[in-house]
């Protein structure tokens, strides 16, 4: 990834650490972010069902439900999916065609740097009886 993507990708994270703190503003932004995904599942490509795993990660770790991560990629997870929610961004989201490949671009990003982390929070979901709260996309 570029030098731009890390340092957008960076200031989000910087953005959220105040809210880890507060685990009803996380599970705030993963109900706003999962309300805009929804409206925009069409426009994120491949990435849709990845921000979709981290939406819910950042819902099971507010709700207490998943705590197997450390703070470090809790705000890589948090930067990225508030990122994709301000639509004042490097490349304002209203554009077409071309508006959400910066958040796209940041969630790759993120996930190139979670490594394990993502498939371990798909594999701990699997192990327990909860519903997803992201519910696929019926179109």
């Amino acid at each position: 990834m570029d030098k731009d993507t890390s340092k957008r990708a960076s200031d989000a994270e910087d953005r959220v650490k105040p809210l880890i703190d507060d685990p009803a503003a996380v599970a705030g932004i993963a109900d706003k972010a999962q309300d805009k995904l929804r409206k925009n599942s069409g426009r994120l490509g491949a990435v849709k069902k990845d921000l979709e795993v981290l939406i819910r990660l950042l819902r099971a770790w507010a709700t207490g439900k998943y705590k197997g991560i450390s703070v470090t990629n809790l705000l890589i997870v948090a930067g990225a999916v508030f990122y994709f929610l301000n639509p004042i961004d490097a490349i304002a989201d209203f554009l077409p065609m071309i508006g959400f490949s910066d958040d796209i671009a940041v969630i790759l990003f993120a996930l190139a740097r979670l490594k394990g982390e993502f498939h371990k929070f798909e594999d701990w979901e699997q192990t327990v009886d909860i519903k997803p709260d992201v519910k696929p996309d019926v179109n």
